[in-house]
């Protein structure tokens, strides 16, 4: 996954490679009911367990890559953005996102992160066959914004978020999905 520069730009968003000037808002987001919003539980990471990961190499590797995400406009950051390949399937990445800042959701943020995202995984790594997600029961708009982006609903299952547990949605995009979908074939950005 070399494929990717330490700074991918949208239309409206810059997503850079997490560095330690990154981390203060990291916490304080990873420690915040509000940022986490209602469907995901606070992590409350402190800052020297994200410094050692940022140090090891956790956040940036071949097999994952998390982002900080900011606008372009005026550099505010508003959340992250995150995709792995889960142990053991090279073929499949999952990825999650979260826009911390209550007043920059709805904004169409999130769909545009994962719309680049999946373009950019799509086009730049072979071997992926599909994108997979996963958003809690109640999250009606992050599964409209993935039914819009061509994402089938695999299934619902039970997982631990934070030791609380929660009901979510498993979501899939394949690769075939992904080039006959026109949300991709008549992508401007």
């Amino acid at each position: 996954m070399s494929l990717f520069g330490d700074t991918l730009f949208t239309s409206r968003l810059a997503l850079s490679r997490i560095h330690e000037e990154h981390l203060p808002t990291l916490v304080a987001w990873s420690d915040s009911e509000t940022a986490c919003g209602p469907f995901l539980t606070p992590e409350r990471y402190s800052f020297s367990r994200l410094q050692n990961q940022l140090r090891s190499g956790v956040f940036w590797g071949e097999t994952e890559k998390m982002f900080f995400v900011e606008t372009k406009e005026d550099k505010r950051p508003i959340g992250t953005a995150h995709f792995w390949q889960p142990a053991g399937r090279s073929d499949t990445i999952t990825m999650a996102l979260k826009v911390a800042l209550p007043e920059e959701r709805g904004k169409g943020y999130g769909t545009e992160i994962q719309k680049f995202l999946i373009i950019h995984i799509f086009d730049r790594i072979a071997s992926v066959k599909a994108i997979e997600m996963y958003t809690d029961i109640n999250n009606d708009a992050q599964q409209r914004c993935l039914k819009k982006l061509g994402f089938e609903l695999i299934e619902s299952l039970m997982y631990d978020d934070q030791q609380e547990q929660r009901t979510g949605h498993l979501y899939r995009l394949t690769a075939r999905q992904y080039h006959s979908h026109p949300i991709y074939k008549y992508h401007y950005e």
